[in-house]
């Protein structure tokens, strides 16, 4: 989830703004940083409401964690896309895909069904270990089954009855992989204008999505970030980073967000494409003690909703109780996750069998 690359020469970042492609081979960004953000933002926003309290942002028809998944997604959309650039070998997307998901996401679901479980079950422990549901949940999890995977009695007398709400995003996040992926394979990744119409078509998709469906299922319009993302690649070129461009968008988006749900996703989505590059590319690095034991993003984002559900399950009522217990607990599991499991993993990722010319960088992928 990271997108360290070897430094080459390239314009550093300045107030008259940077053009995406100079930015693309840097190691000087603030990836880490704002994926750990991201996923921070949807712990705080999590903390509300598992405790029967509005979300952050709700004063503009969405969450703060909606937006954390957002930047996600549009971070992703780029990465990938560069990714499938680099190296477009089926067999490599897809293994650099697997490597990057399921190690960590199959350790949190074991860790999840046999030790937080029975911890927190309402069950028996002689019922919970011989229900179906225990010892196939692990594997639901691991093949991105997430949507509805229960245990039993696990979280059941709570306000929000879910074992971990926010996994609904990893099998959207593998399915916009797949739709770049066939693409790249009919080698229709290269013509700019067809990607650019797609992502346009995608944005105006999620901009009828959003009011016409339940809350819950419209937040997969944050696909059209990703594609939105997939398109700044194409135009890296030209896409110019730029202080005043970011600085208009931030009034811009408070103006849209008070409009119909529409025009906020019309206005937001792409906005946080930008913002998300600006920030990473064209802000000078910042934050990076927040990352300097490992990128902890993808663990905080996996980890974060069993615990505050636990904590809300022993009693903690107060949203700014349980971000404040859950965020070091949360941070610790993700940077052991980091370390012993997806680093390791990792390090197993196919070299590429094609690098591009002039494109010697290598990198780790972004997912949620």
């Amino acid at each position: 989830m990271s997108a360290r690359t070897p430094l080459v020469k390239n314009s550093g970042p300045s107030l008259g703004g940077v053009r995406l492609a100079d930015r693309l081979g840097s190691r000087e960004n603030n990836f880490d940083v704002l994926r750990l953000v991201a996923a921070w933002s949807v712990l705080v926003s999590h903390s509300f409401a598992l405790v029967g309290r509005h979300e952050p942002l709700h004063q503009f028809g969405t969450t703060l964690g909606n937006v954390g998944v957002l930047v996600f997604f549009a971070v992703s959309g780029l990465l990938i896309r560069r990714s499938w650039e680099h190296d477009p070998s089926p067999r490599d997307f897809w293994v650099k895909r697997a490597l990057r998901l399921l190690p960590a996401l199959a350790t949190l679901a074991v860790v999840t069904a046999f030790v937080l479980g029975p911890l927190v079950t309402s069950r028996s422990l002689s019922s919970y270990f011989s229900s179906w549901e225990t010892w196939i949940y692990p594997v639901r999890i691991t093949l991105l089954y997430t949507f509805g995977a229960p245990l039993p009695g696990v979280f059941d007398g709570n306000l929000y009855p879910g074992v971990n709400g926010p996994l609904w995003s990893l099998p959207v996040e593998v399915f916009a992989y797949f739709c770049l992926f066939l693409l790249g394979v009919a080698g229709l990744l290269g013509r700019r204008w067809l990607v650019t119409t797609l992502a346009g078509l995608s944005l105006v998709w999620a901009a009828w999505w959003v009011p016409h469906t339940s809350e819950a299922v419209g937040a997969i319009y944050v696909l059209s970030a990703f594609a939105l993302g997939a398109a700044a690649y194409t135009w890296r070129d030209r896409l110019v980073l730029a202080w005043p461009v970011a600085l208009a968008l931030v009034p811009a988006c408070i103006a849209a967000g008070l409009g119909p749900e529409a025009v906020r996703v019309l206005v937001w989505t792409p906005a946080a494409v930008y913002l998300s590059y600006w920030f990473a590319y064209a802000v000078p690095p910042v934050g990076q003690v927040l990352v300097r034991w490992g990128d902890a993003s993808y663990g905080v984002y996996i980890w974060a909703f069993p615990v505050q559900q636990a904590l809300v399950q022993w009693g903690v009522d107060d949203p700014w109780l349980v971000m404040a217990i859950a965020t070091p607990v949360v941070w610790l599991l993700a940077i052991a996750s980091w370390r012993l499991i997806e680093r390791p993993a990792l390090r197993h990722k196919p070299r590429p069998t094609a690098p591009l010319a002039g494109d010697p960088t290598t990198f780790r992928d972004a997912a949620p």
